[in-house]
C-alpha cells in the first residue's frame, strides 16, 4: 500500500514537472536567448541604451526639475519604475528606441529585460492591477498578445515577449518589434534585425550608448532643426549614414564620444575629409579673446581638401553657384586668383564670432586664413583691389582704411567688393560671417564682417587677448583631443539666439520659454577626428558655472619668458602717457605702451636689482631710465639707446642695487652704489665720480641699499652692513655715530618713521625684532611676538590715524602692528609663501597692502586683512596699480602673468 503511495506521489510529481515545464515554454513564447536590441525595428532612427548607474547631476536636476517632475508622472515612467522597484523587470539597464511617425510625430519604444524570476502573467497582471480604472485591453497580433492601456489623454502599449517587456506610445511601433522577432529567420537571413549586434560598437562600461540610424538625420533632425544649420547651401542631413557613441553624465557636463560613419555616400561633405591626418593647431594660439563661438579646420593635405571640396560640390549639384562666382572673381579680380590664394595656404583655418543677427541672420565675426607668407598675402590682396579698382573705374585709394590702435600704431585694412569670397574658395562652412573687409596680421588674412571687427580683432591681437584664456573655453576645450580636423566650441548663452533661429516648430518655442533653464549648459564642444571613411566624434555639454573673471583684462602682452618683476610704470614725454617698463627672466628689458604694444626690447646683461628711475639728463624735458644690476650702471633712452659711456662697470660689484636722488630738485642727480669692497661710491649721470665725496667704507659687506633722508632741515645718508647702521653727510662724512651693533640680512630696508621732534629710522633684524635709531644716535627695539626669520617688512600708515604702521609678511601671513606692538590685523594664505607687502593708497584713510603668493601665483590686496573685490586673482609678480582719472571709481593692474605675458586689469571699485 506504501509503495502504492509513493508511486502515486512521484507520478504526481512528474506531472507536475512536465505542466510545469510546459507552462513556462508557454510563458516564455519566443525569443528568450534573443537580445533586447533584436527588437528594435529597422527604421528606428535613435536607439539609447541606458544603465542603471545614470544618473542627473544636481544641476541638472535642479535646471529640469519641472521637466522631470512631468516625466516622473507619465505612464511610461510610472510603468517601468514599479515594475523595476517590484523586480519583475531588471535594472541594469534598459533601451529606448524612436523614430518619426507620420509628418511631425515622434514615437518612443522602451524594452526591459524581465527578471527570470518573473512570469509573463505576473508582469500583464502587475499592469493590469496597477491601471484598473483605465481598464486593459488585449488583443492578438501573429502569435504575440498586444495589451493597451490608456491614462488620461495617453495610450499605452505593451506586451511580454519570452525575457524581454516592450513598451511603446505607438501600437504600429510595437507591431514592428513583435514582427522582427516573429519572421523565419532561418529561411530568411536578410530579415535578421540590423540592430541585433550593435552592442559590438559600444563601450559596456558607459553609462550611455547611442545609436544614430541614416533615419535620424532624414527624418528626425529637420523636425527639431533646420538642415542648413552650418550653411545655407549645406544640407546636414545628408552628411552621416550611421554613428555610435558612448555617453557619460558628469559632474561637469555631458560628454559623448564614438564614430560616425558616411562610406559609400557620395554627396557627403563629409569626403572633404578623408585621407587627412589629425593635427594639433597653431590657428587657435592666435584666435583673439571675446568670441563666443570658434570653428577650426585642419588639414595635412590643402590640395586634396580642395580637390575633394570641388568634387562634393559636383556630386551634390551645388557647382554651378561655385563656378559662376569663381567666375564673376576671375572678371573682378584678375586671373589665377583662385590658384594665387591656393599656392599661399598652410591648411589652417578659423572662424570666430562674437554676436548673431537674427534679423539679417547674420554673424558678426571674421574668418581667420594660415598663410605661409603674410607679405605675399598682402601684396596678392592689393593686387586683387587694384584690378577691382580698374574694373569698375574707382580709385583704388577708396578701397583703402586704417585704424589707429594707439598715437603710434596704425592697421591697414581694405573694403572687400564681395561677401562671399572665403565660402566659394574654400568651402560654404564658412558662410554666415560676410567678408566685407579684408586684413592681413603677420601670416594671417582676417575677412571680417564689419570695420568694428577688424579693429576689435586688431585690438586683442595686438594685445595678445587670446580666446584660450577665455574661461568658457578652457573648460570645454581640456574635454577635447589636442589634435583633430575639426572642432567648433561655443558659449552656448551668448550663441542662444543662433540656436534659436535654427531651431523648427516646438523646438524653437521651448528655447524661446526656458532660455533660463537652458542656460545650465555654459558652453558646447564638438570636434572631428578623421579614419578612413569614419569621423571621430566627441561632443561636451558643460554645466559648469563660467566664471566671471574678477576684472576686465584689457590688454596681454607676450614677453620672451616669464615676468617675475614688478612692473615699473613711466611716464612719456612726449605725450605724458603711461608707459611700462619691465624685465623679463631671460634678463631683456622692454618699454611698453598703455595699448601693450612692445615699443623695443633689449637684452641686458643680467638682473635688474634697483628702482628703475626716469632722469632728464640732458635737462630738456625728454627722459631716460636709469637702473643697475649687480655689475653694471644703465641709462637707455626711450627709443632703446644706451647714452653714451653706458652701460658702465662699477668699480666693483654692487648686490644691493643703486639708489639715485635729486637733492635740490634740480636735476643733479646723484647716483649711489654700495660695492663689495665696502665702499659707497656716488656717481653723476655722465658716470664721472662725484667730487668731494669722502667715498665712505664699511666695516663690513654692505647689506642695505643708500637712503636718503632730510629731517629738521638736515641731510643725512644712511646705509647699513652685517653689523652697524651708518649715519653720514653729504660729503660721505659720519654725521651720527651709532654705538649699537645689530645682527642685519642682506636686502635690509630702512626706513624714517615718527613725526617731528620724534622722527627716527627703523628696519628689521635677523630675529624678528624692530630697530629704532634716532638722529642722536640712541637706540631701542621692539619685538611683534608673532614674527620669526625670514619676514618682509614695510611701513605705512595704513588705518589712517597718521601714525605709522608695521607690516609685515612671514611664510603664510601677513600681519600688521601699531608702533606699540599691538596687532591691528593679521591673515593668512594655508601653505603659501607670500613676498613683499606693497603698500597702495586710495584715498587717506584707505590704505591697502597688496602681495603675491609664490606657491600658488595668486594676487592678493588687503582690505584691513580681507581681500579687496575680486581678489585673489593670478599672477606671477607683484603687482603695480594705477587709478582711472578723476571722477572714476576704478583703477588699473598691471601685473605678470602665466604663458610669459604682462597683463593689464581694469577693476570696478
Amino acid at each position: 500500500m506504501a509503495k502504492k503511495i509513493v508511486l502515486i506521489l512521484l507520478g504526481v510529481l512528474l506531472m507536475g514537472c512536465i505542466v510545469w515545464i510546459l507552462w513556462r515554454v508557454n510563458e516564455r513564447e519566443q525569443g528568450s536567448d534573443v537580445p533586447k536590441e533584436a527588437f528594435i525595428p529597422n527604421n528606428s532612427a535613435v536607439v539609447l541604451n541606458v544603465r542603471a548607474n545614470v544618473s542627473l547631476s544636481p544641476r541638472l536636476k535642479e535646471a529640469f526639475e519641472t521637466e522631470w517632475a512631468n516625466y516622473q508622472k507619465s505612464i511610461f515612467y510610472r510603468s517601468i519604475d514599479t515594475l523595476q522597484k517590484l523586480k519583475l523587470t531588471e535594472n541594469t539597464s534598459w533601451v529606448l528606441a524612436l523614430r518619426r511617425e507620420g509628418k511631425k510625430s515622434v514615437r518612443f519604444l522602451y524594452i526591459l529585460n524581465r527578471v527570470p524570476a518573473a512570469s509573463r502573467s505576473e508582469v500583464i497582471r502587475f499592469l493590469a492591477d496597477y491601471y484598473a480604472k483605465s481598464g486593459l485591453k488585449e488583443r492578438s497580433y501573429d502569435k504575440f498578445k498586444i495589451y493597451s492601456l490608456r491614462d488620461k489623454e495617453t495610450e499605452v502599449y505593451f506586451a511580454v515577449v519570452g525575457g524581454m517587456v516592450l513598451l511603446s506610445d505607438s501600437e504600429l511601433y510595437l507591431e514592428d518589434a513583435l514582427k522582427q522577432i516573429g519572421e523565419d529567420k532561418k529561411n530568411d537571413p536578410e530579415s535578421i534585425p540590423v540592430y541585433k549586434n550593435i552592442t559590438r560598437y559600444f563601450s559596456e562600461t558607459a553609462g550611455m550608448n547611442i545609436f544614430l540610424n541614416t533615419s535620424c538625420f532624414s527624418d528626425v533632425w529637420p523636425l527639431y532643426m533646420s538642415r542648413n544649420v552650418v550653411s545655407p547651401r549645406l544640407d546636414l542631413t545628408k552628411w552621416f549614414k550611421w554613428g555610435a557613441l558612448d555617453g557619460e553624465i558628469q559632474s561637469d557636463g555631458i560628454g559623448f564620444n564614438g564614430f560616425m560613419y558616411y562610406g559609400g555616400m557620395k554627396a557627403t561633405f563629409l569626403n572633404v575629409f578623408k585621407g587627412q591626418q589629425p593635427m594639433a593647431s597653431r590657428i587657435e594660439g592666435v584666435i583673439p579673446s571675446g568670441v563666443n563661438a570658434v570653428t577650426v579646420l585642419n588639414l595635412s593635405d590643402t590640395r586634396a581638401y580642395l580637390t575633394a571640396l570641388e568634387t562634393f560640390r559636383h556630386k551634390a549639384g551645388i557647382i554651378e553657384h561655385a563656378r559662376k562666382r569663381k567666375s564673376e572673381f576671375t572678371r573682378l579680380f584678375g586671373e589665377e586668383v583662385e590658384a594665387s590664394w591656393r599656392e599661399l595656404l598652410q591648411g589652417e583655418f578659423a572662424k570666430g564670432v562674437f554676436s548673431y543677427d537674427p534679423e539679417n541672420k547674420e554673424e558678426e565675426g571674421f574668418v581667420m586664413v594660415y598663410l605661409k607668407s603674410g607679405s605675399l598675402g598682402r601684396a596678392l590682396l592689393k593686387n586683387m583691389l587694384g584690378n577691382y579698382a580698374v574694373k569698375v573705374n574707382i580709385n583704388e585709394a577708396s578701397l583703402e582704411r586704417t585704424t589707429a590702435l594707439d598715437q603710434e600704431k596704425k592697421v591697414a585694412y581694405y573694403k572687400m567688393p564681395v561677401t562671399d569670397f572665403a565660402g566659394v574658395l574654400w568651402g560654404y562652412i564658412w558662410d554666415g560671417v560676410p567678408s566685407r573687409f579684408a586684413m592681413i596680421q603677420d601670416n594671417y588674412l582676417i575677412l571680417a564682417s564689419s570695420e568694428s571687427v577688424i579693429r576689435r580683432f586688431a585690438e586683442n591681437y595686438m594685445r595678445r587677448l587670446n580666446v584660450q584664456d577665455m574661461d568658457w573655453y578652457k573648460k570645454t576645450r581640456v574635454k577635447m583631443s589636442a589634435k583633430y580636423n575639426w572642432m567648433y566650441l561655443a558659449e552656448t548663452g551668448s550663441m542662444y539666439p543662433f540656436y534659436r533661429d535654427m531651431a523648427n516648430d516646438g523646438l524653437k518655442d521651448f528655447l524661446t520659454q526656458n532660455k533660463e533653464r537652458l542656460d545650465v549648459f555654459s558652453s558646447f564642444g564638438l570636434q572631428w577626428i578623421s579614419e578612413d571613411e569614419m569621423l571621430y566624434q566627441s561632443v561636451f555639454l558643460n554645466t559648469e558655472k563660467v566664471e566671471q573673471p574678477p576684472a576686465q583684462v584689457v590688454w596681454q602682452t607676450k614677453l620672451d619668458a616669464k615676468l617675475t618683476m614688478k612692473p615699473v610704470v613711466v611716464v612719456n614725454h612726449n605725450n605724458g602717457e603711461r608707459e611700462l617698463f619691465v624685465q623679463d627672466d631671460s634678463r631683456t628689458v622692454y618699454l611698453i605702451n598703455d595699448m601693450g604694444r612692445i615699443l623695443w626690447k633689449l637684452p641686458i646683461d643680467g638682473k635688474i636689482n634697483s628702482e628703475v628711475y626716469q632722469v632728464d639728463f640732458y635737462k630738456n624735458g625728454k627722459l631716460q631710465y636709469l637702473f643697475s644690476t649687480s655689475e653694471k650702471l644703465y641709462l637707455i633712452d626711450r627709443n632703446g639707446n644706451y647714452l653714451p659711456r653706458y652701460p658702465l662697470a662699477f668699480k666693483s660689484s654692487c648686490p644691493s642695487g643703486i639708489t639715485v636722488y635729486d637733492y635740490d630738485n634740480d636735476r643733479n642727480y646723484r647716483v649711489f652704489a654700495p660695492c663689495a669692497d665696502r665702499k659707497i661710491y656716488l656717481y653723476e649721470l655722465s658716470g664721472d665720480l662725484v667730487e668731494g665725496w669722502s667715498q665712505p667704507q664699511s666695516d663690513n659687506d654692505p647689506v642695505s641699499k643708500v637712503y636718503y633722508f632730510r629731517v629738521a632741515d638736515k641731510d643725512y645718508i644712511v646705509f647699513a652692513d652685517r653689523y652697524r647702521i651708518y649715519i653720514l653727510d653729504r660729503r660721505g662724512r659720519e654725521r651720527v655715530k651709532v654705538q649699537t651693533l645689530y645682527d642685519l640680512l642682506q636686502g635690509t630696508v630702512i626706513y624714517l618713521t615718527g613725526k617731528e621732534q620724534n622722527e627716527s629710522l627703523v628696519f628689521g633684524s635677523a630675529g624678528g625684532e624692530l630697530q629704532f635709531v634716532d638722529f642722536n644716535g640712541a637706540s631701542r627695539s621692539l619685538k611683534p611676538d608673532k614674527i620669526t626669520a625670514g619676514y618682509l617688512f614695510n611701513v605705512a600708515d595704513t588705518d589712517g590715524d597718521g601714525n605709522d604702521d608695521f607690516i609685515f609678511s612671514n611664510g603664510e601671513h601677513v600681519y600688521v602692528y601699531d608702533r606699540n606692538g599691538k596687532v591691528l590685523w593679521e591673515t593668512g594664505v594655508k601653505e603659501g609663501r607670500l613676498g613683499f607687502p606693497y603698500v597702495y593708497r586710495f584715498s587717506a584713510r584707505d590704505t591697502r597692502v597688496g602681495t603675491l603668493d609664490e606657491s600658488h601665483s595668486e594676487l592678493y590686496l588687503l582690505d584691513k586683512g580681507s581681500p579687496s573685490n575680486g581678489f585673489p586673482i593670478t599672477g606671477t609678480s607683484a603687482f603695480s596699480i594705477v587709478f582711472q582719472n578723476t571722477g572714476k571709481v576704478g583703477f588699473y593692474l598691471y601685473v605678470g602673468s602665466e604663458k610669459d605675458s604682462l597683463l593689464k586689469y581694469r577693476f570696478i571699485r
